[in-house]
Order: C-alpha cells, then structure tokens, then sequence
C-alpha cells in the first residue's frame, strides 16, 4: 500500500521526480526528457539557492524556474507568492501561459501584469487572489506604487531575460522593484549575456554563495526550415523583394529589419507599390501591436515588417516564409528569425538579403551556424 501510495505522490520527468499533480500537467505539455537547464536548475532552485542562468531563449528555461514555484507557492493562501520580470508584454503573456499550464492541477492562479493593457482589469485580477504575478518592470512599478500590488510576502522573484531588460531601460526600475521584496527571499536571474550592470544587480541582490549555470544551446536551426541567401546590392533589396514575392508568391510573409524608421521606410515603400502590408515596432503603442499581429495571424495582412521584437518570444503558428531584409545582427539573431517559421513540425522558408558591405557578418553567421544555406539567383542581374 505504501509503494502504491508514493506511486501516486510523485513520478518523474527524466531523473527529476516530481510530485502528481505537476506530473500530470508536464505530461500534458508533451514533456518527457528535462532540457539541460531545466536539469542543472530545478535541484538548486527547489533548495531555495540564488541562481544565475546564463542561457538563451529556446532553452526551456520557463519550465526551469516555473515548476519549483508551482510546487513552493501555497495555493490556499491568497496573496502574491512569487513574482516573475519580463522585458516584454510577448514574453509576459508566454511565460504567464506555461505556468499557468504547470499550475493547472494545483489550482495556482497566475495573472499577467503589463503595460499598455487596462489596469483595471489587472488589479481587478490581482484582488481575487494570485498566487504568481509575472509583469513588465514598468506596469509593476506603477501598481505597486499605486498600493494595488504588495510583495512583502514574496518568497521567489525571478529576473527573466534580464539583459534585454537593461537594454530596454528598465534597470533602475527593476532594481526598486527588488528593494521592495522581502530580503530572505530567494532570486534567479536569466539572462543571455552578463553585462556589467546585471553583474551588479547579482552582487547588490543576491547571495554571495548563489548557484551559477550556463547552458550554451548549440546554433541549430530547425531542420524543416528551407534556408536561402541572395546576395544583392542595398540598393536593389525592393526589387529582389518584389521577384521573390512572383517567384515565391508570398500569402503571408515576416521581413525583418534593424531598425523602427527602417521598418517604417520600407512599409511605406511597400504600400505606395499597392502592396497589403503593415508595421510592427517598439513604437507603436500595445493595441496597434496586438492588432497587428491579430490581422498577420489570420491572413488579412500580408507582409509584416518588423524589428526584433518579432523574433524572440511570439508564437505565430503556420507561418511559411520569413526574409531578412536587413542581415541578423549576429547568429543568436538568426537562429531565433528563422525560427518564427517551420514551428510544431511544420516546413518553412528562410530568406536571407546579404548587401555588399555584409559579406564578412554573413560569413561569421554561417560558421557559427553550422549549416549550409542554398544560394539563390535573381533574375534582376541577368536581364539583358
């Protein structure tokens, strides 16, 4: 009786024993071998260390630190137990959704906290009773500021891509968010890169004896994906994205680009030439973005030009071509645009424009890589 008993208290995600009810939902998510940083984190975690994760998006790194906060968070008690810092509402919302999933057995109750959405309706969440809040440094700021959101009874925080939240410039916001938690808490960092000033974030915020991992993913793109280059001179990147488009004849099409008044440029471009396009960017304001990618997703849009901010941390399923119009600032980058295609098994289409002064960028990406691309011809340079 005692054997069936424990059968039914824990079970296993490859040497990781976890207990039923966290269990039934990894199984459900279609988990069955622990990632590496799942494997190195969840032990230390679970032991209540600080933590600092070197690692990338795409490691699993959510599952990581989601499943001890699930299995530590009291799901009868209905204050704010943990909390989570995201740089973006994209990865606010994804990181909210898989702790969600994790939690559903437990009955935890998660609630996403972001800017640029009614406040309203988030305190009015909060006021029901959460036991994890995951948000953007700035929308936490103003509800903790506004006495809506207290965290004296945090028991884990987690920094989640932390270097883009310096990028972003929320440092110094994140910084007083964490003056504001309990200081026997237990925090973890993620972050891709160790600038210096997350280093001091770790030095000032967490223990001196805390747990230090790095997981370096290997630079594979997804096999499925179809892989092009064309190599073409700045100046004639509209033409050569005017004969793919016939060659190709793009439904919906994610083309990528350095900068915002780059994006805005092109999609000007594109649209005076009658085509069906729009523009995503960090300028734009939450409900223009959501709306964007509403109309992207279910084909009213045909060409989406986007920054980064598209690359890394939005699920757009089915999506059959992606083209960088501007080169990837460095393999990482790559890895993750490509990656926007050829999801859940899918096939996909990579497309990548390299300008006469990227050839040496282009070559490092390759080799970092790992793969060979197929070279592609344009018919632009062989018209007589």
């Amino acid at each position: 009786m005692a054997a069936v008993l424990a059968a039914q208290r824990s079970h296993r995600l490859g040497e990781i024993e976890l207990p039923v009810t966290i269990a039934r939902a990894i199984e459900k998510m279609g988990f069955t071998q622990p990632t590496e940083v799942q494997a190195r984190a969840i032990g230390p975690l679970r032991a209540g260390k600080d933590l600092i994760g070197q690692a990338q998006t795409g490691t699993g790194k959510t599952a990581a630190f989601g499943i001890p906060i699930v299995e530590k968070v009291d799901p009868n008690a209905h204050h704010v137990q943990a909390l989570v810092l995201t740089p973006t509402r994209e990865l606010c919302v994804q990181v909210t959704e898989e702790i969600r999933r994790i939690g559903v057995f437990r009955n935890v109750v998660t609630v996403a906290i972001y800017g640029g959405s009614s406040m309203d309706r988030q305190v009015t969440a909060l006021k029901r009773g959460a036991q994890v809040v995951v948000g953007t440094p700035g929308r936490v700021l103003d509800l903790i500021r506004r006495g809506e959101l207290r965290l004296d009874r945090v028991h884990t925080v987690i920094l989640d891509e932390a270097d883009r939240m310096l990028d972003m410039g929320f440092i110094v916001d994140v910084e007083t968010i964490l003056s504001r938690c309990p200081r026997s808490r237990q925090t973890a960092l993620f972050s891709a890169t160790m600038p210096y000033a997350i280093l001091r974030i770790c030095d000032r915020f967490m223990d001196k004896q805390a747990e230090h991992i790095i997981v370096r993913p290997e630079m594979r793109t997804v096999e499925t994906v179809r892989q092009l280059v064309y190599f073409v001179a700045e100046q004639d990147k509209v033409a050569a994205l005017t004969e793919l488009t016939d060659e190709f004849g793009f439904d919906r099409l994610l083309v990528f680009r350095h900068t915002q008044i780059g994006v805005d440029r092109l999609t000007a471009t594109l649209a005076r030439r009658g085509r069906n396009v729009a523009a995503l960017h960090g300028g734009l304001s939450q409900r223009e973005r959501d709306k964007t990618l509403a109309d992207f997703r279910s084909g009213k849009i045909q060409f989406l030009i986007a920054t980064n901010v598209a690359s890394r941390g939005l699920d757009i399923t089915d999506l059959p071509f992606v083209l960088n119009y501007d080169i990837p600032e460095d393999a990482d980058t790559y890895v993750h645009r490509v990656g926007r295609t050829a999801r859940a098994g899918r096939e996909g289409t990579a497309i990548t424009l390299v300008g006469e002064w990227d050839l040496a960028a282009w070559d490092q990406i390759r080799k970092e890589v790992g793969v060979e691309v197929e070279e592609g011809e344009l018919k632009l340079y062989h018209r007589t």
